[in-house]
C-alpha cells in the first residue's frame, strides 16, 4: 500500500542542481535499505521517483514550497519508515555528512553534465533543423542543420522574438494554442520550401514554450518534378512502341511461325484491342494461358490485374468462394472476409481456364456477372459491381456438351464472342523444329549443359510423333532429355523408347504391315490407349468409365505419360 506525508523545503535555494543531486543519492540508500522506491510531488505535478536529476529540477521547487513523499514497496512498514527517514533529510539544510557523500553527489552530477553533453552533440549532428521556442518567443536554441535551412547565422536568430518576426507563424500559433501543428509546407524567402512539425512543452500541465523541427523539401521537390517529367516520357514512348510495333512484344513467348500460328496471333492481337469477352478453345498443352495473358498485356487493361483461376482444380464447393468471396461468418471455417478473384481482378482481367469443368450452379451466378457485371458475395448483402473483362478456356467440346445438356446455352453464346481455335502441334509440324531449338537454349541454359543441338534423325523421329500432349509433352520430353544425357548432341537413342516405337509403328503401317505385326513395349500401348481415352472423352472421369477403370488411375498413368 503506498504511504505519503508531506514535507516543506526549508532550503532558501529550494532544489537546485546539487540540492537534486544530494535527494538522488539519499533516496537510492534508504530504496536499498528498506525495498522499496521513493517518490517526490509537488500540489501541481504528478508524483516521479527520486532519481533523476532532471526531473526533480523541472519540478520548481522553491524555499519554503511543500512537497509530498511516498513509498510504494512491499512492505507497508518498512514503506513508512522509509517516507518518515527522508522527511528530515529534506527539511534539513542539505549539508554533505562526509567525503563519501561528497564524492558521490560529484559523480551524479558529473554524470547529468555527461548527459546533457551528448544530448547536444545528437542534436548538433542531425540533418532535420531543430529551433527551441521559450514561452514568452524568444529563441534560445537551434542546431547548426537549422540555420543551414534557412540560410542564417547564430547570430542573426537567437535573442530573437517570434511573436515579432514572424506573429502569423506556426510556432507563435503553438505556443497560443497549446496545439501541435504536424507536416507544415512553408516556403521560406530565399526560395526553400520546408516542412515542419511543431509541437509544445509541458511542464506541469502548463506549456512553457515549443520545438519546431524542419526539414529541406526543395531537392525532392525537384527530384518529383524530374521524375514526373521522365514518367510522362516513358508513357509516351511505350505508346509509340505498341503503335509501331502493335503487340508483337506480348505474345512473343509462344513460338511458331506456321499459318495457323500467325492466323491465331492476328486474331489475338485483335481480340487485345476490344474489350470483348474471349473463349479459347485448343487441346491441353497448346498455350491457351500464354494466349489469355498475351491479350491482357497487349490489352488496354495492362495495367490492371491479371487474375488466374484454374476451374477445374477447385472442388465445386468452394469455388463460389474463390470466385466471389465470402463474408466472415458465411460458412464454417470463415474467420473473416475474403474478397473473391473477380473482386481483385477489377479494372483488369481475370482468366477463367478449363471452364467446361464449371457446374450449373457457378454457370448461372458466371451469367450474371457477366451480364450485369455485379455479384454477391457468399453470405453477404452487398452487392459488388466490378469492372473485369473475361477470358474463358478449354479442352472441352463445349458446343457438344450444349447439345448434352452439360452447358448453358446462353453462357456460351456470352463467353464464345471472340472464339480463338489454338491448333494441336501435329497440325503445325513446321513448327516443331523451332520449338526444339527454343526449349534446348531455354533448359540447357537453365541446367548449364552446354547442349549444342539435334540430330536431323533425332529431329525426324519428332517430327514424326502425334504429341498427344502437344507443347507442353514436348518442353517435358526436352527437359527430361536434356537432364540426363551427358552429351553437346541429341541422339535418337537418348530419347524416350515410346516416341521411337510409335514413329516405327507408323512406318509400318504406312509400309503395308499390320501393326500388330511389330511388337513394342507394354508402356508404349498403355500410353497411346490413355492417350486416345482423354482424346475422345475429354476428362479422366469420362475416360475412366469407357476404360472400365478409376479415374485416379487414368490420372496417374496421364501424368506419368507426359499427356497432362
Amino acid at each position: 500500500m503506498l504511504y505519503e506525508r508531506e514535507a516543506v523545503i526549508h532550503n532558501d535555494s529550494g532544489i537546485h542542481v546539487r540540492v537534486a543531486a544530494m535527494i538522488v543519492q539519499r533516496a537510492q540508500e534508504l530504496g536499498q535499505k528498506y525495498g522499496c522506491h521513493l517518490y517526490l510531488r509537488t500540489a501541481k505535478s504528478e508524483r516521479c521517483e527520486m532519481h533523476s536529476l532532471m526531473k526533480l529540477i523541472a519540478l520548481k521547487v522553491m524555499g519554503g514550497d511543500s512537497v509530498f513523499i511516498s513509498a510504494d514497496g512491499a512492505n507497508e512498514e518498512a514503506n513508512q519508515d522509509a517516507v518518515e527517514e527522508m522527511i528530515p533529510f529534506l527539511e534539513g539544510d542539505f549539508e554533505m555528512r562526509d567525503r563519501t557523500e561528497a564524492r558521490e553527489v560529484d559523480r551524479l552530477l558529473h554524470e547529468n553534465a555527461l548527459m546533457q553533453e551528448r544530448l547536444e552533440m545528437i542534436l548538433e549532428s542531425v540533418q532535420d533543423g531543430i529551433c527551441v521556442v521559450e514561452k514568452s518567443g524568444v529563441i534560445t536554441y537551434v542546431n547548426p542543420s537549422y540555420l543551414r535551412i534557412v540560410h542564417k547565422t547564430k547570430e542573426m536568430v537567437l535573442g530573437q522574438n517570434v511573436y515579432e518576426s514572424a506573429p502569423d507563424g506556426n510556432r507563435v500559433g503553438v505556443l497560443k494554442s497549446g496545439i501541435a501543428r504536424i507536416g507544415v509546407l512553408s516556403r521560406k524567402k530565399n526560395g526553400t520550401t520546408v516542412v515542419a512539425n511543431v509541437n509544445p512543452i509541458f511542464v506541469d500541465g502548463e506549456i512553457t514554450g515549443a520545438v519546431s523541427v524542419i526539414k529541406d523539401i526543395t531537392e525532392i521537390q525537384n527530384l518529383m518534378e524530374r521524375l514526373s517529367q521522365l514518367t510522362a516520357r516513358a508513357d509516351y514512348l511505350e505508346q509509340e512502341l505498341l503503335r509501331t510495333k502493335k503487340t508483337a512484344a506480348a505474345f512473343s513467348n509462344y513460338i511458331g511461325k506456321s499459318g495457323k500460328v500467325v492466323d491465331v496471333l492476328a486474331l489475338a492481337t485483335k481480340a487485345a484491342e476490344s474489350a470483348a469477352t474471349v473463349l479459347i478453345q485448343g487441346e491441353s498443352g497448346t498455350g491457351k494461358e500464354m494466349i489469355a495473358e498475351g491479350i491482357h498485356y497487349a490489352s488496354k487493361r495492362r495495367r490492371g490485374p491479371y487474375i488466374r483461376v484454374n476451374c477445374g482444380a477447385i472442388p465445386g464447393t468452394l469455388l463460389e468462394s474463390e470466385l466471389f468471396g465470402h463474408e466472415k461468418g458465411a460458412f464454417t471455417g470463415a474467420v473473416r472476409r475474403k474478397l473473391g478473384k473477380f473482386e481483385l481482378a477489377n479494372h483488369g482481367t481475370i482468366f477463367l481456364d478449363e471452364i467446361g469443368e464449371m457446374d450449373k450452379k457457378m454457370q448461372v451466378r458466371l451469367l450474371r456477372v457477366l451480364q450485369q457485371k455485379e455479384f454477391d458475395r457468399v453470405g453477404g448483402e452487398e452487392t459488388i459491381h466490378v469492372d473485369v473483362r473475361i477470358i474463358a478456356a478449354t479442352n472441352r467440346d463445349l458446343e457438344q456438351m450444349v447439345r448434352d445438356g452439360m452447358f448453358r446455352e446462353d453462357l456460351y453464346y456470352r463467353l464464345n464472342v471472340i472464339p480463338i481455335k489454338l491448333p494441336p502441334l501435329r497440325d503445325r509440324v513446321d513448327d516443331i523444329p523451332l520449338l526444339v531449338e527454343h526449349f534446348i537454349k531455354k533448359i540447357s541454359d537453365e541446367a548449364h549443359k552446354p547442349v549444342q543441338g539435334i540430330t536431323p534423325e533425332a529431329m525426324n523421329l519428332l517430327m514424326h510423333y502425334r504429341w498427344p500432349g502437344n507443347v507442353r509433352e514436348l518442353e517435358n520430353i526436352m527437359e527430361r532429355v536434356i537432364t540426363l544425357m551427358d552429351r553437346q548432341t541429341i541422339t535418337v537413342d537418348v530419347l524416350p523408347s515410346y516416341i521411337r516405337g510409335e514413329t516405327a509403328t507408323r512406318e509400318i503401317r504406312a509400309s503395308g504391315v499390320e501393326a500388330s505385326d511389330a511388337v513394342l513395349p507394354w508402356k508404349d500401348y498403355e500410353k497411346q490407349i490413355i492417350a486416345n481415352a482423354l482424346k475422345q472423352c475429354g476428362t479422366f472421369n469420362a475416360a475412366a468409365k469407357q476404360l472400365g477403370i478409376s479415374h485416379k488411375t487414368v490420372a496417374a498413368k496421364a501424368r506419368k505419360y507426359g499427356l497432362v
